[in-house]
């Protein structure tokens, strides 16, 4: 089966963007206007993942074996990390009740809104965001995206089960009803659902489209006309996170559509370079990338607080975040080089932390995983 490395890699850069979305040092490039706006490549991963999925089960006969193997495969994917972190997140609740005893104090006391102890059972089921009355962003704030993308792949498999000849239609319908919904603001639901589902099975529709012109462009033989087609496709998302419009996710969901169809074929010269080792080496590491990355990010600016504390010296600042009613903790050195080199290396324990998890807790929930579906004991062999 075809891996899609340049949608990898492009799902790495995404994740490392995400990262410097959430970082909170005050004179650094992470305060770009395009960092600013990059929680939107949330969205990317919602369509991949449609897409992806698409690819793997959509044109196979799916039946109660597959969605055995499937339900499996998925689960184990996600949940080993996921529940890694949740601990991680409850433990670093711990550290902060021990701190404020010692007297330092942080935005919000330990284990006090969204990390109440009621928290833990809905985050650690991934229903966080399926549930009112809870927090969507509870303990790991990206979780969020993984507790609707979970539910999401065991819908799309029991619509493959049990209902595979409406499947186009009812994916087209789906993905109408939630760009609609999020258009006029439909609060039925949860928003996040709206979102989730929208760019997932518009993810999978792109699949349908992709297969059906796979055979027409193998016939174009012009590397630069898809080369120009890709940097277009890289111009067109600059533009569309860095000027901000109503509705700016919906426009941005449907032109990731259009990216992920434009660089699946891997035809262009933008391809060429995420097909190197670094590119897709960040496409390895991007699911732990995005679930560390809130957690490193809270010990670092942690860090900033104790070092203010012990040398009388403020190097964080509380801040409203702009667009928002919502406060959060800065680090700032009064430094803009130094802001700078903090980010790099606040990042690069990003990508230390996620390199380890991938290695220690990804791959071995991915044997583990196997393991299972072929019936075989739990004891893991080693990855």
């Amino acid at each position: 089966m075809k891996r899609f490395v340049v949608l990898d890699s492009f799902r790495g850069i995404c994740a490392v963007a995400v990262v410097l979305f959430h970082t909170q040092i005050l004179l650094s490039f992470s305060e770009l206007s395009f960092f600013r706006h990059a929680d939107l490549f949330v969205e990317f991963f919602f369509v991949l993942s449609g897409f992806v999925m698409f690819h793997a089960y959509g044109t196979r006969e799916f039946g109660p074996q597959v969605l055995r193997r499937f339900a499996i495969s998925r689960t184990f994917r996600l949940y080993p990390l996921h529940l890694v972190m949740l601990l991680v997140f409850i433990g670093l609740e711990f550290g902060k009740l021990w701190a404020e005893h010692h007297g330092f104090s942080f935005n919000d006391a330990a284990f006090t809104g969204k990390t109440a102890p009621s928290e833990i059972l809905p985050n650690a089921l991934l229903l966080q965001s399926w549930i009112g009355g809870f927090n969507s962003l509870s303990f790991n704030t990206p979780a969020w995206s993984i507790s609707i993308e979970y539910y999401l792949y065991m819908l799309l498999a029991l619509v493959l089960l049990l209902v595979p000849r409406y499947c186009g239609r009812l994916l087209a319908l789906a993905t109408l009803i939630s760009f609609v919904a999020l258009y006029v603001d439909l609060d039925v639901i949860k928003p996040f659902i709206w979102r989730g589902a929208s760019c997932f099975f518009a993810g999978a529709l792109t699949y349908r489209l992709y297969q059906a012109l796979e055979p027409a462009l193998d016939r174009i033989d012009d590397r630069l006309f898809f080369s120009v087609l890709e940097v277009l496709c890289l111009l067109l998302v600059y533009r569309t996170l860095t000027h901000p419009t109503p509705h700016q996710g919906i426009i941005a969901s449907l032109l990731f559509c259009v990216v992920v169809l434009v660089f699946a074929g891997e035809r262009g010269a933008v391809s060429r370079l995420l097909q190197r080792r670094g590119f897709a080496r960040l496409g390895e590491l991007s699911f732990s990338i995005y679930l560390t990355h809130a957690a490193v990010i809270f010990a670092f600016t942690s860090a900033a607080v104790v070092i203010s504390k012990l040398t009388g010296s403020e190097y964080t600042m509380i801040l409203q975040q702009p667009g928002s009613e919502q406060i959060m903790r800065y680090i700032s050195t009064g430094n803009v080089l130094v802001d700078d080199l903090l980010t790099l290396l606040e990042l690069g324990m990003v990508l230390a932390v996620s390199s380890l998890t991938y290695h220690y807790v990804e791959l071995k929930g991915i044997e583990m995983g196997r393991r299972v579906a072929r019936n075989e004991p739990l004891g893991l062999s080693q990855v």
